[in-house]
């Protein structure tokens, strides 16, 4: 069956006809209706119009509960009180300034006191920004180019961040040396040659891939979760094995911990006890507004001073913006440790709950996750790597979105590709609704996955 005329697509196209005019319209002035890849699925991404807490409202009126929360990014939710009020404060005194201000070191100051690996930082103005900036700091220190990153991790909106994002099985190689692969047709071959490709929790493989390019290696940069292939945690020991032979090598290691730092006040390596030599930022430390973070030991944050001798380059218009610090502070100032332990809580509520559906519903498939970070997936196994997520994909076909489309019609938002994650204005009652629209959404699907995916039914 086609599925551009599948019938749960025709229900969401009956439930959402304002945000389909409004997808008509945005056609005419974006490429496929789309500015935010991330943000756009099929027939066409709802609008949204409000949001306050755990609720946004469409454009057809309907409330929605947010589990995605701007890809992770809204720890509180939306329109968060102390936010708000710091943002109105703060543009009415101006919303950049090409200065410093107080609340930019505060912030600092805050963070710092937080996350084990970070002596010195410097704001950017995204995450993509801040692993850009980590690289070239990891390659100033060792005088090395090439860098080390995770199949089917994702660092960002540039080609280095992006090498075998989609590890494909017809082209993905050898476990033990996967191959660099494109995601698209802009890639440089310089960049993949660059890039060398390590199997994400395989910890023998990864020390042996660094002992191998060790001598042209700057940095090993790695997702202490990782989040597009489906909230896969990485284990103790993997993380352990990078520090080691990274130290052992002279080789910088990055944490990526963009998504991650909201699981614990000081980040996955505060959880694991793995202290890395930069961590990269983003999300949650600026309270709605975009932001991105670099920080790690004084000694390579040094690199950037303006005062060195030939300081690594990083000029931002908007980095450090005082409305974007405003925002942060009063959003990080609002988060304590009994804050991430009650969202972490819940968000073991909500695996524990779409577990259970899965099994009732007689459908191959689990929630995956770790502290507030889950994801949903067609599969039963094991998934300890992007090619274990990989098959899991494979095997679901469009199911994924059309379980998707069924959890919106029941006012249920997540990312497409099924990534929930909790705030702090969420309760216990919003948790058990989420789990209840998945029970019912598996069981509007299951007649179409006996007919179009039988294997993924448990016999």
């Amino acid at each position: 069956m086609s599925t551009q005329t599948h019938p749960l697509e025709s229900e969401y196209r009956a439930f959402s006809p304002a945000s389909a005019t409004l997808a008509s319209r945005a056609r005419q002035v974006f490429p496929g209706g789309d500015t935010r890849a991330s943000a756009h699925y099929l027939p066409y991404p709802l609008s949204i119009v409000e949001a306050s807490g755990c609720l946004a409202t469409d454009a057809d009126g309907h409330h929605m509960l947010d589990f995605m929360n701007n890809f992770t990014s809204l720890i509180h939710g939306h329109a968060h009180p102390e936010v708000v009020a710091a943002v109105q404060a703060q543009v009415a005194l101006g919303s950049a300034y090409a200065a410093p201000s107080d609340h930019q070191i505060e912030l600092a100051e805050l963070i710092t006191s937080r996350v084990p690996g970070i002596e010195l930082m410097r704001f950017t103005s995204s995450g993509s920004e801040g692993t850009t900036m980590a690289i070239r700091c990891a390659r100033a220190a060792t005088g090395r180019q090439k860098i080390m990153k995770m199949e089917g991790g994702y660092h960002g909106s540039f080609e280095l961040a992006e090498v075998s994002l989609v590890p494909t099985p017809d082209k993905r190689g050898n476990l033990a040396a996967p191959n660099s692969l494109a995601v698209d047709n802009s890639f440089p071959d310089s960049v993949l040659r660059d890039t060398v490709i390590c199997p994400y929790n395989q910890a023998d493989l990864a020390g042996a891939l660094i002992d191998q390019h060790a001598n042209d290696l700057a940095a090993v940069i790695v997702e202490p979760i990782l989040g597009s292939m489906g909230m896969i945690p990485a284990t103790a020991e993997f993380l352990s094995t990078l520090r080691q032979k990274t130290q052992q090598h002279g080789v910088v290691l990055i944490f990526d911990e963009v998504i991650t730092l909201r699981n614990s006040l000081g980040g996955m390596q505060e959880v694991h006890a793995v202290i890395p030599d930069l961590t990269c930022l983003g999300k949650i430390i600026g309270g709605g507004l975009p932001v991105g973070a670099l920080g790690g030991s004084a000694e390579l944050m040094q690199l950037f001073s303006p005062e060195a001798v030939r300081p690594v380059m990083h000029a931002s218009t908007f980095s450090g913006n005082v409305l974007t610090m405003a925002a942060g502070l009063a959003a990080m100032r609002s988060l304590q440790e009994q804050d991430t332990d009650r969202i972490n809580n819940l968000a073991g509520r909500l695996r524990q709950g779409f577990n259970h559906a899965f099994e009732q519903s007689g459908i191959r498939g689990q929630a995956l996750g770790m502290g507030s970070l889950t994801n949903l997936h067609f599969s039963d196994q094991p998934i300890n790597d992007a090619r274990d997520a990989m098959e899991g994909m494979i095997a679901a076909g469009h199911m994924t979105r059309l379980l998707h489309l069924a959890m919106l019609t029941r006012g249920v938002m997540s990312a497409s590709r099924l990534m929930f994650c909790t705030s702090t204005a969420m309760t216990e009652a919003d948790i058990d609704a989420a789990v209840t629209a998945l029970h019912e959404s598996l069981a509007v699907l299951r007649p179409y996955i006996k007919k179009e995916r039988p294997d993924l039914l448990i016999p």
